[in-house]
């Protein structure tokens, strides 16, 4: 159990002041999975812990939602019961996270959902492949074929991607490999607190190391999947890391997502920099005081916002 480094902000939102009370309890010390078998079952446990979210969210009577297969990749497709006319040609991509590990199956619908109901767009969640069976390149490849498919029904200017964590690295590379193999590129990308760099590299995996209350270590099992991820490929594969990649060919349009007690706010502001560097158009926004996924917050309905603006703006709505 680590002391508390910061005291609580008063001028965040009430629910932020009562999420932040408890003391962080880190995870370098759990023990990690040490087989497939071992793996699999911590999945299963971890998963299970969001059903009853899931089960809510599957239960709304504001969103249909149909499992399906693109490109021979599962995906699940959530439509607002009200979806606006100036909407009906745009799509909306989503990658889940979950540490490339985690949060599949009916699990991966919780980011789209959201956004599928506060922006009134109709969004396709991918249920990509995932370690310990299947690791990287398998995730990209099916971020990647599912785009591709959707190219021939919307163009590019009526697709974007999004992903909060492993989902928005993976939007990230999707992207990349897309415009690597010619494809044209989407309208633009919302990366919410992006898992930028698999390395343990960026101030604020230590700075904010036991003030995250949801990410709150590297060490333990979140050093575990970003091994278990990358496999052979290693972690500086700039499909893996994308704070590696050239951006100079091009690149959409980005949002990028913090707060900043975020142990991702490093992998955020590098990519940032990685993109403006490049001269690609790019927002940063970053909340004080909020941490990795904040996103139920009032505060995290603030940032969707600013990603449904973003994503208006640039479809030209």
């Amino acid at each position: 159990m680590s002391t508390r480094k910061m005291p609580i902000p008063q001028h965040i939102s009430q629910e932020a002041q009562e999420f932040l009370a408890p003391a962080v309890t880190t995870t370098e010390n759990d023990p990690a999975p040490q087989s497939t078998e071992e793996w699999l079952a911590f999945v299963k446990a971890s998963n299970a812990s969001y059903a009853p979210f899931v089960e809510a969210i599957t239960d709304s009577t504001e969103v249909t939602i149909e499992k399906t297969s693109i490109a021979g990749v599962t995906v699940r497709i959530i439509t607002p019961k009200t979806l606006p006319d100036n909407k009906q040609d745009k799509i909306l991509v989503n990658l889940h996270g979950g540490g490339y590990v985690m949060l599949g199956g009916d699990q991966s619908i919780m980011e789209a959902v959201g956004i599928a109901l506060a922006g009134q767009f109709k969004v396709i969640s991918v249920d990509y492949r995932m370690p310990p069976l299947h690791p990287f390149p398998a995730a990209v490849d099916d971020g990647l074929a599912v785009y591709q498919s959707l190219l021939k029904e919307y163009g590019a200017e009526n697709i974007a991607l999004f992903g909060a964590s492993a989902g928005g690295g993976l939007s990230a590379a999707v992207t990349l490999k897309a415009r690597d193999q010619g494809l044209p590129m989407p309208a633009c990308l919302a990366l919410n607190t992006p898992w930028s760099d698999l390395n343990k590299i960026g101030d604020s995996y230590f700075s904010n190391h036991g003030v995250d209350p949801t990410l709150s270590s590297y060490e333990g099992w979140l050093g575990h999947m970003a091994a278990i991820y990358a496999g052979e490929a290693g972690f500086d594969h700039p499909l893996v890391s994308p704070v590696y990649a050239d951006y100079s060919p091009g690149f959409p349009p980005c949002i990028l997502i913090s707060g900043t007690r975020d142990l991702l706010l490093s992998c955020t502001v590098r990519l940032h920099r990685a993109l403006r560097e490049a001269n690609i158009d790019a927002e940063l926004h970053v909340f004080e005081a909020m941490w990795h996924g904040f996103m139920t917050m009032p505060e995290g309905q603030q940032a969707n916002l600013e990603t449904i603006h973003f994503f208006e703006k640039h479809f030209k709505l």
